[in-house]
């Protein structure tokens, strides 16, 4: 017990703020964070404005590169070459009916993929069976990437539009 006692310790100081009340809301000041903003300050403040100058930063590289550098067009073609070819491909071409396929593609094999997923669901919560079935297959599909079930994917179901 006696060592205990001869061990001191040292506090420092503890420093205690004075109370700063404002009786007046008059006493308060306007700070910087309430000035109003200049016009450049307020436009550059559009989230749209500035991630449209980052890509219309990226395009410039990309078309100054192109340009001065003289590289391969079918390697990687200019910017206004890309731009052309696809005001051509929309307007005189068939993309837009491209694109509407793909998205009408999409559209059926999302919706076949939730009736799947809605029979799957109901039959596991109606039946033990259907749980052990679903808890199974999940637990085999699931260490596997997504990507890497693609080559199955189409080994099982072939190729084409009606596969997917």
């Amino acid at each position: 017990m006696s060592s205990a006692k001869s061990i001191t310790r040292t506090r420092p100081e503890i420093y205690v703020r004075p109370e700063y009340v404002v009786e007046s809301i008059n006493e308060a000041v306007i700070d910087d964070a309430s000035r109003p903003l200049s016009l450049l300050e307020r436009i550059w403040d559009n989230n749209t404005v500035r991630k449209g100058t980052i890509l219309l930063g990226l395009v410039l590289t990309w078309q100054i590169y192109t340009v001065v550098l003289d590289v391969e067009p079918l390697m990687f073609p200019r910017f206004t070459d890309s731009a052309v070819a696809l005001w051509n491909a929309l307007v005189y071409g068939t993309l837009l009916k491209k694109i509407w396929f793909s998205i009408k593609v999409l559209i059926y094999g999302y919706s076949a993929g939730m009736a799947i997923a809605a029979v799957l669901v109901l039959w596991a919560t109606a039946s033990r069976f259907g749980s052990d079935f679903l808890a199974t297959v999940t637990a085999m599909f699931n260490p596997l990437p997504a990507i890497a079930l693609l080559p199955l994917a189409m080994l099982w179901f072939g190729l084409g539009t009606a596969s997917l």
